[in-house]
């Protein structure tokens, strides 16, 4: 320091020599000559005041344990290079304590601890393009390693902020809480979500505001919140983000054990005491009272029998969307759960423990390729290996992490195995109506023939994959989505699924590839699931001949609606306030391509509209008010013969908005 002190004096009066300031008195001071004197003196001791206080604050903020902003230059700072092997969290720089470092910016949202990156979102990420919004980071407070990694899109909906409060609530008490905004985390962000941030410790939350950036480090003792870092950057106008934010602090490692609880000394336990030491966010199994069991077990149909048909659960590296398809699939109505595998995208160690936590077959493979061209390879190898796996199996059943299951999904598809095996014009059985939305479906029992191949929970036969499928299937070079190759035209080669008037799957997955929290909220959210068991279909009526004379039935029976009126032009009383009757309309398709008039419809509708889906021969079916309606598209469809003769089709040449 003293160093510093005199270089920066003698520097300051090499400078103020040149000014004229510093000179000899020699004899008798003039009044001139004084009042330079004293301007001098003022001049040096302000400066001199300045230099002491620069230097004492920087030996503080260098002995002291307190937070500080870094607000010059951190866009350059590229936590990603720094290295991320080997790393133990005990080797702290000050014994005792975790050295934490969090990083908030439009590109970037990272944790550090003792030098160690344990958590950052980029740009390009596997399952997502961009991982905007508040990102929490959950540290062991014994050891410093990660126990959760959570992002939460409190941009893009309302309920995220919700699910954000819900699960730091639900968290062991010591944990270290580490959050930090990513691009942008305010539009959606709840008042009740600033204010649940704000009991927890922090006092900026309450300003943050569009394209601000914030990063908060603290824990909760004994119910007392402990407050070890926050910093905050005011983005400068709404056409810029904020500086980017970096806080460090250190945070004292606690010996007490994390989770304390007085289970029965067994497997079960000594296996959920390990899961829980490591990981959160699963509080049902890792609470104290009461804890989930972990038995697989789920309950039989009423002939008391289970049905043997090997399941894949297609998985990456989220946990947390297994966890809750898999407290669905073991409500499932006869489900063998030797046969499920839970094939994992990655050598991931959560969602891996997760599985094997109930007693289910893990299968970890390395990627391969990236992002879409990875998902196909992934699929591939798993339905390989699959077939493999269980010689004897004609079928395999292809589940995913991100969908809730109905009870009846395996009766479902059981039913309907003898039709699938015993009619060439089929290509699968899907559990996933395209237009399945509540206010669009009545029937459990019905089920219908689509030329489109829906996936979301689906039968796939042995002799098709390896005939077929398997052979061509798209190299690990060939950027498509496996699904979107799998239903095209020359692969299907007008092959038909057989799928549920009320879905046996619910997508809740608002986080991947192709998905983001505005696409779920807009077009999945609202779909119906089946919730009853024991559900008898009419499997005879799903072969060819059989399902074209039900249509023609159908039709004869149908009541022809008022074209005069359109679904968009009347969306309220376009079908009348009836119960249980059968009506029909049709709509202009001019050609077999020709869906325009078809995507207003739907619109109007409030079903899918991004493509069109889910029609035989040009024919939609539905339910409407209680009422079963059809669409027939003219005059391209078969069915066009049943329209009377002078009747215009309803014709809607642009898109109107809902």
């Amino acid at each position: 320091m003293k160093k510093n002190m005199a270089k920066l004096v003698s520097n300051f009066t090499r400078q103020a020599s040149l000014l004229g300031v510093v000179f000899r008195i020699r004899g008798k001071l003039t009044i001139a000559s004084l009042i330079r004197v004293l301007l001098c003196a003022a001049v040096c001791t302000t400066f001199l005041a300045n230099i002491i206080f620069l230097l004492e604050t920087r030996k503080m903020n260098s002995e002291s344990e307190k937070n500080f902003i870094d607000r010059k230059n951190l866009g350059r700072i590229s936590l990603r290079d720094r290295d991320v092997s080997g790393s133990k969290m005990e080797e702290t720089t000050n014994k005792g304590y975790l050295d934490i470092e969090v990083y908030s910016s439009k590109e970037n949202a990272s944790v550090v601890v003792n030098g160690k990156i344990v958590s950052t979102y980029w740009k390009l990420v596997y399952q997502e393009l961009n991982r905007l919004g508040m990102n929490v980071v959950v540290l062991n407070q014994n050891t410093g390693a990660v126990t959760a990694r959570r992002r939460f899109d409190t941009y893009s909906t309302n309920r995220e902020s919700t699910e954000m409060m819900e699960f730091i609530s639900g968290l062991p008490d010591g944990r270290i809480l580490c959050l930090t905004v990513k691009d942008e985390a305010t539009i959606s962000l709840l008042t009740s979500a600033r204010s649940y941030l704000q009991s927890r410790g922090s006092s900026y939350i309450q300003q943050l505001q569009w394209r601000d950036m914030w990063a908060f480090v603290t824990q909760r003792v004994n119910n007392k919140n402990m407050v070890y870092a926050e910093g905050y950057q005011q983005s400068p106008s709404n056409d810029e983000w904020a500086t980017p934010v970096r806080i460090h602090t250190t945070v004292p490692i606690s010996e007490q054990s994390t989770v304390d609880c007085q289970w029965i000394k067994n497997d079960e336990n000594r296996r959920r005491k390990e899961f829980c030491d490591k990981f959160d966010g699963y509080e049902k199994i890792c609470k104290c009272e009461n804890p989930e069991p972990l038995a697989f077990e789920p309950p039989l149909p009423p002939d008391g029998s289970r049905i043997n048909l090997p399941l894949l659960i297609m998985a990456s590296n989220r946990p947390y969307y297994l966890y809750r398809m898999l407290k669905t699939l073991r409500q499932v109505q006869g489900l063998n759960h030797t046969m499920v595998t839970v094939f994992i995208d990655g050598f991931f160690e959560e969602p891996a423990l997760l599985a094997g936590l109930y007693g289910l077959n893990v299968d970890q493979q390395a990627g391969v390729s990236e992002r879409r061209a990875r998902i196909s390879q992934h699929y591939k190898r798993s339905l390989t290996a699959s077939f493999a796996r269980h010689a004897d199996a004609s079928v395999v059943i292809i589940l995913e992490e991100d969908l809730d299951v109905s009870p009846d999904i395996l009766t479902f598809f059981n039913q309907l195995l003898p039709v699938l095996e015993n009619d060439d014009s089929l290509y699968c059985i899907s559990a996933w109506n395209d237009q399945g939305y509540t206010h669009a479906v009545k029937d459990p029992a019905m089920t219908y023939r689509v030329e489109t191949m829906p996936g979301l929970g689906w039968v796939l036969e042995r002799k098709l994959y390896k005939e077929e499928l398997e052979p061509q299937w798209p190299g690990p070079n060939v950027m498509w989505d496996w699904d979107m190759w799998v239903r095209s035209p020359q692969v299907r080669k007008g092959r038909e699924c057989i799928i549920p008037d009320i879905s046996r799957t619910y997508h809740f997955g608002a986080r991947g590839l192709n998905v983001n929290p505005y696409m779920q909220r807009t077009y999945f959210s609202a779909r119906a699931l089946n919730t009853e068991p024991n559900v008898m279909l009419n499997v005879d009526i799903m072969y060819k001949e059989k399902y074209e004379k039900e249509l023609q039935r159908l039709l004869r029976e149908a009541v022809v609606l008022d074209h005069s009126r359109t679904p968009c032009t009347n969306p309220n009383d376009f079908i009348p306030l009836t119960k249980n009757k059968i009506y029909v309309f049709y709509i202009r398709m001019d050609s077999i391509n020709d869906f325009t008039t078809w995507s207003n419809v739907a619109n109007c509708l409030k079903i899918w509209d991004l493509d069109p889906r889910g029609f035989h021969k040009r024919l939609w079916r539905l339910w409407l008010k209680d009422n079963h309606v059809l669409i027939v598209g003219c005059p391209v469809s078969p069915y066009c013969n049943y329209k009377p003769s002078r009747l215009q089709p309803i014709h809607i040449p642009k898109k109107k908005k809902s």
